[in-house]
């Protein structure tokens, strides 16, 4: 289906979006945490069995590695969102972020870019980004 405006067919792609300034994008890409650190799946010690001595011995230690870890992933990952924003407004200027699927904590759950006027011109490089309003859910 073709529409008339970009944010008529990010609407009709997606009720619930948003569009988001690159003001707002830069900050999110500044201040979003990776969805897969809320899980904290990475610190479940019993799927390690190499680690449970080095657990018994030194704990702070290996408490403060996967906390360092986490940090340098994250940093990754945003910088993988930060290349990814910039190549899509680079590439298309008249395209705008949005966020989308809002969740009952009031955060968005995924964050694009929309680019054409086709339901499917969209590009959804952030994998893994919330969205948080301003002044809502932090």
């Amino acid at each position: 289906m073709k529409h008339d405006t970009l944010m008529q067919a990010q609407l009709s792609a997606y009720p619930d979006s948003i569009k988001l300034t690159d003001l707002q994008m830069m900050d999110a890409l500044r201040t979003a945490t990776p969805d897969w650190l809320s899980y904290r799946k990475l610190k479940q010690w019993r799927y390690y069995p190499d680690l449970s001595d080095a657990l018994k011995e030194d704990e702070w230690l290996v408490n403060r590695m996967y906390e360092n870890s986490v940090d340098l992933q994250s940093a990754d990952t945003r910088a993988q969102w930060a290349r990814n924003a910039f190549i899509y407004r680079a590439e298309t200027p008249e395209g705008f972020f949005y966020a989308c699927c809002k969740q009952p904590d009031g955060t968005y759950k995924f964050v694009g870019f929309r680019y054409g006027l086709e339901d499917s011109e969209y590009a959804s490089g952030f994998g893994g980004m919330n969205y948080t309003p301003e002044g809502e859910a932090k």
